[in-house]
């Protein structure tokens, strides 16, 4: 999550990171074409929690509350839910143990588990997208490609031309493809925890 000027030209855009949408991605491209963190912005606190949660993956309420993101563009990728928190399942697996599951096919122990997961200023991940957003974001869907399309609507709403190098380098885990298979049990679940997000935003998973 980052305020971004751009260095010859001073505009400025705040990028909305939900974990697990591609933004490791588009922050690394924008690294490396003239985008850098607003100096009112501390960069040292990125990967560090404020109130509990990670800076890099403030939700609405706190960048509003802790960040200078007024009067500039917002712009968030999201994602289809169910692949998200797929993706993101690396860390239930990297903190719970790898046979976790059966234990997250069962509707009582997922919640439970997620309801107490250890790692608190991480607990974003989990997080509803629908608390990322505001009547400002301007929304494109990871569904539809971080590629030329992406650069050009990017490009319009910053002010500036930006390109996606898809081959551009940005930080992972050793242990991302570490994830929960997709069964129709957990499904299930992810559905019934983003039923209102669902709704909203992907009314296509919805279950009849």
């Amino acid at each position: 999550m980052s305020t971004y000027k751009h260095v010859e030209t001073g505009k400025r855009f705040f990028f909305i990171h939900i974990p697990r949408t591609g933004g490791r991605f588009v922050e690394s491209n924008l690294d490396a074409q003239g985008w850098v963190w607003d100096d009112k912005v501390d960069v040292d606190r990125q990967y560090k929690s404020v109130d509990g949660v990670e800076v890099a993956h403030f939700h609405k309420e706190y960048y509003e509350k802790h960040l200078d993101v007024e009067n500039i563009p917002h712009v968030c990728i999201i994602r289809n839910p169910i692949d998200r928190f797929i993706s993101a399942s690396i860390y239930l697996k990297h903190l719970y143990g790898d046979d976790i599951q059966e234990l997250m096919e069962d509707p009582m122990y997922f919640f439970s588990m997620l309801e107490n997961y250890p790692c608190t200023e991480s607990v974003n991940w989990y997080r509803s997208q629908l608390d990322f957003l505001s009547d400002k974001t301007h929304v494109w869907r990871f569904e539809d490609g971080l590629g030329e399309n992406f650069s050009n609507w990017l490009s319009d709403i910053v002010g500036v031309p930006v390109t996606m190098d898809q081959k551009v380098k940005y930080s992972k885990q050793d242990y991302e493809s570490n994830k929960l298979d997709k069964t129709p049990a957990l499904i299930d679940n992810i559905k019934s925890l983003y039923r209102k997000e669902i709704g909203q935003l992907y009314p296509e998973l919805a279950t009849p």
